[in-house]
């Protein structure tokens, strides 16, 4: 495994790991919780995250399409808005099991692709990075964005600190 894929697919697993932390210990009824006017909740930003891996996945892996209900796009995908009805919401056990199943095919696909690092991206993708080695930063970095967001949420909500 090169040097490149290697911190990659670590960057990755790193922000995914620092997302549930701070994700699951958000007490279900402070999930829709917002801090700030226009802000994210901890519901939005839990099926944005795992929305976000199922669309990289569909533009990387030929013929493979979004495995989520189309409701999912509307409510998640880049330019959605959080709203406040919890029914409006697939169920938290839903959300996190996407997240943790969308990160690892992504990882997956990811891990094996070594000789295709510098390839560019296709078609809906290639403005988030110019290749697959720039992929994985990027999502990386976007996701430590939704991090910082948690971790207001957890602040505002007066909830320990996860980490030190």
């Amino acid at each position: 495994m090169s040097r490149e894929l290697e911190t990659g697919l670590m960057s990755l697993r790193f922000s995914r790991r620092m997302a549930l932390a701070l994700l699951d210990g958000i007490p279900r009824e402070h999930r829709l919780h917002v801090p700030v006017t226009d802000g994210n909740h901890a519901t939005w930003i839990a099926g944005h995250l795992a929305w976000e891996d199922d669309d990289i996945l569909s533009h990387l892996v030929p013929g493979r399409g979004s495995k989520l209900a189309e409701s999912w796009h509307g409510r998640f995908a880049q330019g959605s808005r959080p709203g406040g009805d919890a029914a409006a919401y697939p169920a938290y056990d839903e959300i996190r099991a996407a997240l943790d199943r969308f990160r690892a095919e992504l990882i997956g696909y990811l891990s094996d692709s070594v000789d295709r690092l510098g390839n560019p991206l296709p078609d809906g993708i290639h403005a988030f990075a110019k290749d697959l080695g720039a992929l994985m930063p990027a999502l990386a970095c976007h996701e430590m964005i939704h991090v910082g967001q948690l971790t207001v949420i957890r602040k505002s909500l007066r909830l320990p600190p996860v980490f030190g």
